[in-house]
C-alpha cells in the first residue's frame, strides 16, 4: 500500500512538471524565475536543437505562435550601458526581402518607437537588426547581414556597445556598417517576444534555440567560442560558455525536473507518514 501511494505521489510530481514546462521556457540565467517566458498556443516543443549534444531541444514557431516574458529593466538597459543579444535560428522557408518575419522581437512600436527588433530577410541577405531612436518609426540603426541555409542553424548575435552596434552570424562579424541616421532609445515597457511580435504579427517559421541576453558587450573572441562550441557533443559545454559569460536571460528550452533528493524526500516522507498511520491503527 505504501509502495503504491510513493509510486503515484512520485508520478504526479513528475506529470506536473512535464505539464509546467509546456507552458513555460524556463530561464537558466541570473535573472533566475523573473526571467522565465510564456509559451502561447502553437507552440511546438521537443524539437531538435541547435547544440550538438544528444537529445538537445529547441521550440518550433508558425502561424504567429511566440514565446513572451512580460518587461524587465535588466533586459533593458539604459542607452549607454552595453549589451548582447545571442540566439540559433533554423528557419524552414526563404521570405524573401519584400516580407519581414521576425525570430527576436523586444519594441513598443507605437508612438514614438522603442527598443530593438531582429527581421529575417532572404537567405542571400541574411539578418536584420533594427535600434530605434524615440523619434517616430525612424530605426535609428539599422543593420543587416550574414547569408543563412534554409533548414540549418545559424547563430545569430547582435552586439550594442553603448555607442554603436554590431552584427555576428555564424561566429564572424557579418556587418557594423548601419543605414540609419544613429540614436538609440531603450525601451521601459516592451515585451521580449519569440517567435514572432508580441500581438502575433509578422510570425517566423522555424525553430529558435538557446536564446541569450547578456548586460555586457561580448567580444569576438567569445562570440567565435559560443558558435564552435555549440557543435561539442560534451554536455555542458555550451551552457558553461553562456552563463559563464554573464547571461542575464538565458533560455536553453530544458525540461525542468525535480532534484533527485527533493523525490527522495518526499518518498520518506510518505514511508514515514504510512508507518505512523500503521501505528496508530494497531493501537486502536
Amino acid at each position: 500500500m505504501i509502495k503504491s501511494t510513493i509510486a503515484a505521489a512520485i508520478a504526479a510530481i513528475l506529470t506536473a512538471a512535464a505539464a509546467q514546462a509546456q507552458t513555460t521556457s524556463f530561464n537558466s540565467g541570473s535573472l533566475g524565475a523573473a526571467g522565465n517566458a510564456i509559451n502561447g498556443a502553437g507552440v511546438t516543443l521537443d524539437l531538435p536543437g541547435a547544440l550538438g549534444v544528444a537529445g538537445d531541444k529547441a521550440v518550433g514557431y508558425s502561424g504567429g505562435a511566440n514565446t513572451t516574458l512580460s518587461y524587465n529593466a535588466a533586459l533593458n538597459p539604459s542607452v549607454s550601458s552595453p549589451f548582447t543579444v545571442e540566439f540559433w535560428a533554423k528557419p524552414s522557408i526563404d521570405p524573401g526581402d519584400a516580407t519581414g518575419p521576425s525570430p527576436v522581437f523586444n519594441r513598443v512600436s507605437s508612438g514614438n518607437r522603442s527598443g530593438w527588433v531582429f527581421f529575417q530577410r532572404s537567405a542571400t541577405t541574411g539578418w536584420n537588426f533594427n535600434m530605434y531612436n524615440g523619434t517616430g518609426s525612424t530605426v535609428g540603426f539599422s543593420l543587416t547581414g550574414g547569408a543563412y541555409t534554409v533548414g540549418s542553424w545559424t547563430q545569430v548575435v547582435a552586439v550594442w556597445n553603448g555607442t554603436s552596434p554590431k552584427l555576428y552570424v555564424n561566429g564572424a562579424l557579418a556587418t557594423s556598417t548601419s543605414s540609419g541616421p544613429g540614436g538609440y532609445n531603450p525601451s521601459s515597457t516592451a515585451t521580449l517576444s519569440l517567435g514572432a511580435y508580441d500581438t502575433g504579427s509578422n510570425p517566423f517559421n522555424g525553430s529558435l534555440d538557446e536564446f541569450a541576453f547578456y548586460g555586457s558587450a561580448l567580444t569576438p573572441v567569445q562570440i567565435a567560442a559560443h558558435f564552435t562550441t555549440a557543435s561539442s557533443v560534451t554536455p555542458g559545454a555550451y551552457s558553461s560558455l553562456v552563463l559563464g559569460d554573464g547571461a542575464v536571460e538565458y533560455l536553453p528550452n530544458t525540461t525542468p525536473v525535480p532534484e533527485p533528493a527533493t523525490v527522495s524526500l518526499i518518498a520518506v516522507g510518505l514511508v514515514g507518514a504510512g508507518l505512523l498511520q500503521r501505528r496508530r491503527a494497531a493501537r486502536r
